[in-house]
């Protein structure tokens, strides 16, 4: 059975055979993990989250086991504490994820490792254990369904983040061999989300995350419990694969799971993007593109004609041209590519700000908004064959704008291979360091320096310090 073998790997894991590339940069998404998480707390989405978590758990929980929700002094039990620091940790668009695996896994896997964690007092090397794993596991699934999972309107985060939460509640739990198996036989039956969510403009994409790191601490402590769950729930008949991933041109009689087993352990946790913009990853590299000719036009975007934006299907699909929501927005082309022209890098308290003064209404007296809606009706998106070919080992976009005749009245282009913050087009740490000071203006940056010893203190410690 192919999740045998995974809960072999995952029980046997030790803090011993991770690499310092690994521990570095864990740790480095933990820090990113946390500054997103600690700003995403204030957002509508986690707020709901939280309220309706006190409305329906108040009070009815073991004092004695509990764990903090992030940039509050509230703790909780286990299951709402990750429910929704996972919630925050997803609500900005800017968590961490895996180009290939094709999944935001931070957003999973620190929600879950350190709900359990602060509750059972463990030590960072076991925090650590698992945080490993869960981007070990979390990547070879990943890989495993996508693009075809992807295809079929699964969101990645939702469905194979169940796993990873099973994965790393297990191994933080202790769970033998067995009861992991059962743990993630339960999480397949549970795994969720749907596309729609996503593009619908609704908070249901977040609720994936959310969901994901609940019902596979559940399900870790179901199975420690003696709750059975069903071993070939990944590659059986009726199983997430051919359910989920596999259409009448594909099934497992072309598919070798045996190839896939030999590759666990070995995955790169190095290979892990890290988000600059609040934006959809596959809205990225039409913002980079559209950043590299405005240092060109600079201020002058009020001469451009038209805007022509070629890239793969996946990302020419983000087509809406009329966001009603924040939600909405954040998956919109268009806008990413006409706001990076006019404003440059944008924050979240740049796109806040823009819609203060109306970007989403019909009607605004500031000049930038209304510049903003007219690239936008002047721009149209193509899907490229070419560029298709290169998805999804890249994520190319190339952004064609059109100048009027008062100024040069020429053609700018651009193109962009791989989004920044890919492995191979690095955030270094300095950077994810001002992001988090850009998200977070009044925390105190020394409480972060826990993070690089976490191997040195409980975790109970590295909350309430990071906390503070």
């Amino acid at each position: 059975m192919f999740l045998q073998n995974i809960s072999k790997f995952i029980s046997n894991y030790r803090y011993e055979q991770a690499t310092v590339e690994s521990l570095t940069t864990v740790k480095a998404a933990f820090l990113d993990f946390f500054g997103v998480t600690y700003r995403g707390m204030g957002e509508e989405a986690s707020k709901i989250a939280l309220n309706t978590v006190e409305e329906i758990f108040s009070n009815k929980f073991n004092s004695n086991l509990s764990a903090s929700v992030i940039a509050t002094d509230l703790k909780t039990d286990i299951l709402s504490a990750a429910f929704v620091n996972s919630v925050a940790a997803h609500v900005l668009e800017l968590d961490d994820g895996h180009r290939g695996a094709q999944i935001h896994l931070g957003s999973i896997i620190f929600p879950t490792a350190l709900a359990i964690s602060e509750a059972y007092d463990l030590t960072g090397k076991e925090f650590l254990e698992g945080v490993i794993v869960g981007y070990e596991v979390g990547i070879l699934l990943g890989q495993i369904v996508n693009p075809d999972h992807r295809n079929r309107g699964f969101h990645t985060t939702g469905t194979i983040g169940t796993f990873i939460a099973g994965t790393v509640a297990s191994k933080l739990l202790k769970l033998d061999e067995e009861q992991t198996l059962n743990a993630l036989g339960l999480c397949g039956t549970q795994a969720a989300g749907l596309l729609e969510s996503d593009h619908g403009g609704s908070m249901g994409k977040v609720l994936h995350a959310g969901k994901a790191s609940y019902n596979g601490i559940l399900s870790a402590f179901l199975a420690r419990n003696g709750f059975t769950g069903s071993g070939t729930i990944f590659e059986g008949d009726e199983g997430f694969l051919n359910a989920m991933v596999f259409d009448s041109d594909k099934n497992m009689d072309d598919f070798s799971l045996e190839n896939v087993l030999k590759d666990i352990g070995k995955v790169r946790v190095r290979d892990i993007y890290f988000k600059k913009y609040p934006f959809c990853r596959h809205l990225h590299s039409s913002i980079d593109t559209a950043l590299k000719l405005k240092a060109s036009i600079g201020d002058e975007y009020d001469h451009i004609k038209n805007i022509a934006v070629k890239t793969y299907s996946v990302a020419a699909e983000h087509n809406n041209y009329r966001p009603k929501n924040l939600e909405e927005l954040k998956q919109s082309l268009p806008y990413a590519v006409a706001i990076a022209l006019v404003v440059g890098e944008v924050t979240v308290d740049d796109i806040n700000q823009l819609i203060e003064y109306g970007l989403l209404d019909n009607y605004s007296t500031v000049d930038k908004v209304n510049s903003i809606k007219n690239l936008v009706n002047g721009m149209i998106l193509i899907s490229d064959d070419k560029l298709n070919e290169l998805y999804p080992s890249k994520r190319p976009s190339n952004v064609i704008i059109k100048l009027d005749e008062t100024f040069r009245s020429g053609i700018f282009q651009n193109i962009t291979l791989l989004p920044k913050g890919d492995f191979e087009n690095p955030l270094q740490l300095r950077e994810l360091i001002d992001k988090f000071k850009g998200l977070n203006h009044d925390y105190d940056i020394k409480n972060l320096t826990v993070i690089d010893s976490l191997e040195d203190y409980t975790m109970k410690y590295v909350v309430r310090k990071l906390n503070e």
